[in-house]
């Protein structure tokens, strides 16, 4: 069963932002559903797209919506809005996460609940779209229609390498190489080293372009040659560096704690610890990263330095 009317999308951030113009460059016809006071919806309307209010009868005109309000926020939008839903409207998922910690799927079963989860930013999911270029994505759907409908979905968004999994794999998936890796060792690991280089008397241009800008270099080496291509192009002192770092870095303390990243999300224990307020949370985070070194030359030098 292909994609029949009009795609509705639930929320604009930078997510669907990226989303509601790939689909639109594709021909699709896109509407933005938001609160009836949201900021967002003057950034919509001054990008041209049409937009309706939630909990509004409106919406029982429509029957595809793709789901790309925060995680956090999925629950609440059921209850105060199930009531304006056609029976078997078909929601789409970009992450796993709140079909897996609220069961959405069995608690508003007179609904289709589907997964198709980009694995890529947004900014690099409009970027490979507006070049022809390669995104993958993860997808889960319960039965061949639906399935249909979400190969059909990717194809218009420019996400041309599809592998299904279930939702919980998924989200366990996304959920810890967040914490292991991309959201933490990445960006904390190169404040620590810039810290500490500025500490030694390095300057801030030169410990700025080895611990920061580097790592735009350095992954995507690794990401598009492969990791024996990339051991094989780094410098011998690299190559010594990499396996001292290795060991130094990374003995069983490192393993214990990944370890222990996957159990508190296996027994569901990151759900708990997820239910703090995540608003509160962003601005302490960006109130102590404000305050670093680092950010300041950043602006600095992104002019000079950055595309």
């Amino acid at each position: 069963m292909p994609i029949n009317g009009s795609i509705i999308i639930v929320g604009f951030g930078s997510q669907a932002k990226a989303w509601a113009l790939n689909l639109r460059d594709s021909k699709c016809k896109v509407i933005i559903a938001l609160r009836s006071k949201s900021p967002s919806i003057e950034k919509a309307r001054a990008l041209n797209f049409d937009c309706i209010e939630l909990e509004s009868s409106d919406l029982k005109k429509y029957s595809f919506f793709l789901m790309l309000l925060p995680d956090d926020q999925h629950l609440e939008f059921f209850e105060k809005n199930q009531s304006f839903f056609k029976p078997n409207s078909h929601f789409v998922y970009a992450h796993g996460f709140s079909m897996a910690k609220n069961r959405l799927h069995e608690n508003f079963p007179q609904f289709a609940h589907s997964l198709l989860a980009p694995k890529s930013i947004a900014s690099d999911v409009r970027f490979q779209y507006e070049t022809k270029g390669k995104i993958g994505a993860v997808t889960y759907a319960k039965n061949p229609e639906l399935q249909q409908q979400i190969v059909e979905l990717a194809k218009f968004l420019g996400f041309n390498a599809l592998f299904n999994a279930s939702v919980e794999e998924e989200c366990t998936a996304d959920l810890f190489s967040e914490q292991s890796l991309l959201c933490s060792l990445i960006p904390y690991g190169a404040l620590k080293s810039y810290n500490l280089l500025r500490r030694k008397g390095i300057s801030e241009e030169v410990a700025f372009m080895e611990c920061f800008l580097e790592l735009k270099s350095i992954s995507h080496a690794l990401v598009s040659m492969g990791p024996l291509e990339f051991f094989k192009l780094i410098s011998p002192n690299a190559l010594i560096g990499s396996q001292k770092g290795k060991q130094l870095l990374m003995g069983s303390h490192f393993d214990n704690a990944l370890e222990q990243i996957f159990i508190d999300i296996e027994n569901k224990q990151f759900y708990k610890e997820v239910e703090i307020d995540a608003v509160q949370l962003r601005q302490d985070v960006l109130n102590q990263w404000s305050k670093e070194e680092l950010c300041l030359t950043f602006e600095k030098l992104k002019g000079k330095l950055i595309v």
